[in-house]
């Protein structure tokens, strides 16, 4: 008999056509085998197995009306002879969408029970049900449902009885009422199903994220397209947002590549933009009547002499030979002594900008290595300082799983100075999970921001 029924599911699957999707207006037709287990007070066998159908009516996308009914026989316990059993159910279902296709579905309703063959008597009661729709398409999904019966007052027993069953077969969802309505809240042009930022304001250009792209420097290049987010009002830039090559002195030769910047007006040059009528021996853009040091290596940057400046290895402002701190990140407020300036007198909170993890690890990335190694030499540069390293998180996700990540990698940035030279016992790590947010959850950006490790200054 389960042969027959499995057979029968197959066939009617293979022969569907395309149709309309879930929605207002759609039927769900379903076949299934009815595989039932009764109260031990009907004293019938468990398990038993036989046909069974179902229609519903979709009123929303969401809310449907459904009928089903069975045929299941079995036999009893005791006794000889053979009993059918034929449940007839209505219920409402409320559908929770788990993707394009599919759904969780669960229902409630009334339930009419006949007994017949070699019994004759009917029961009802409430009854509900909870199933799982698993897409096959827009028409063809795999459903599989289970039900519960309760029959408060059986005709043939003294005791209430509790029926339930397993029914897993196909649905073919037909009809509908038109195409189905994508929604975008904002009017972006992003549908809400895969929109990071639903408020967009109106007019807003938006990336594929539905988010605002913006254009933070000004310089008529919007960020996401923009290379050198950073620069100055004014400046004019080529299409990737970088500013154009300057040429001061008008010598067809841009700035950078200029060896000789202040040429006369007018004057002949060569490619280093350097008056071809006098001689640089050493090409250090000083002609050599004036270069003091006329055997500057090439490249070397030079003054009025045409002697070497003092080098700045990490273009903080401050040479070499007077830098404590040769590392020092780019961009980054430095003292006097070339070693970044990590709290102000007014602030004694520090945000690490820039200095992340792999995804739900706490490792390091590379870039943020080389952060904290200019964070490293400041500190070693100033002894008396002691620090808190604390990791914070957004609110996406488990608060316990959220406090443990923000304590390993609060802790993962103290190894790391540790091992880059500053005294274990000047650090100190904790977690806040999402205890400490700086901005709202509500935005990606906000969730970002939140998303942190801070040194706070203790002494």
């Amino acid at each position: 008999m389960m042969r027959r029924h499995v057979f029968v599911l197959a066939a009617t699957a293979a022969l569907a056509s395309t149709a309309q999707a879930q929605r207002a207006g759609t039927f769900e037709v379903g076949l299934f085998p009815n595989i039932a287990y009764f109260d031990k007070t009907l004293r019938l066998d468990q398990g038993s197995a036989g046909p069974g159908g179902r229609l519903g009516f979709f009123i929303t996308e969401n809310w449907m009306i459904e009928a089903e009914g069975s045929y299941t026989p079995t036999d009893p316990v005791v006794g000889e002879g053979r009993i059918a059993h034929v449940p007839i159910r209505g219920r409402v279902a409320y559908n929770f969408p788990a993707g394009e296709h599919s759904a969780f579905i669960l229902g409630a309703g009334y339930a009419y029970t006949m007994y017949r063959r070699d019994a004759d008597f009917e029961d009802s009661g409430p009854t509900a049900s909870a199933g799982l729709r698993l897409g096959l398409g827009d028409v063809t999904s795999i459903r599989i449902n289970t039900y519960v019966d309760y029959i408060p007052d059986p005709e043939n027993q003294v005791k209430e009885n509790w029926n339930w069953g397993i029914q897993p077969g196909l649905s073919f969802l037909l009809g509908g009422r038109g195409e189905a309505k994508v929604r975008d809240k904002d009017g972006d042009g992003v549908p809400d199903a895969v929109d990071e930022c639903k408020d967009t304001p109106a007019g807003d250009k938006v990336d594929a994220r539905g988010c605002t792209v913006k254009d933070a420097d000004g310089d008529g290049v919007l960020d996401d397209a923009d290379q050198c987010a950073d620069t100055p009002a004014g400046e004019q830039v080529d299409a990737k947002g970088c500013p154009l090559p300057k040429d001061a002195d008008k010598d067809g030769v841009a700035d950078d590549a200029d060896k000789c910047a202040n040429t006369p007006a007018g004057e002949q040059v060569d490619a280093s933009g350097c008056s071809a009528t006098q001689r640089d021996a050493d090409g250090d853009g000083v002609n050599d009547a004036t270069d003091t040091c006329a055997d500057t290596p090439a490249g070397e940057q030079v003054d009025a002499k045409g002697c070497p400046l003092p080098k700045d290895g990490d273009k903080d402002g401050v040479t070499d030979d007077k830098d404590r701190c040769p590392s020092t990140p780019a961009g980054v407020t430095v003292d006097e002594e070339g070693c970044q300036v990590l709290f102000e007198e007014s602030k004694k909170t520090l945000i690490l900008e820039g200095v992340n993890f792999e995804t739900g690890k706490s490792t390091l990335t590379p870039e943020s290595q080389t952060i904290l190694n200019g964070v490293a030499e400041a500190l070693v540069a100033n002894e008396e300082v002691k620090v808190q390293v604390s990791g914070h998180t957004d609110n996406t996700g488990s608060l316990a799983l959220n406090r443990r990540l923000s304590k390993a990698r609060a802790e993962a940035v103290r190894q790391y100075l540790v091992e880059k030279g500053v005294a274990a016992d000047r650090l100190t790590s904790a977690g806040f999970g999402p205890d400490r947010p700086v901005a709202s959850n509500r935005t990606a950006e906000g969730r970002a921001q939140n998303r942190r490790v801070e040194l706070t200054r203790l002494n």
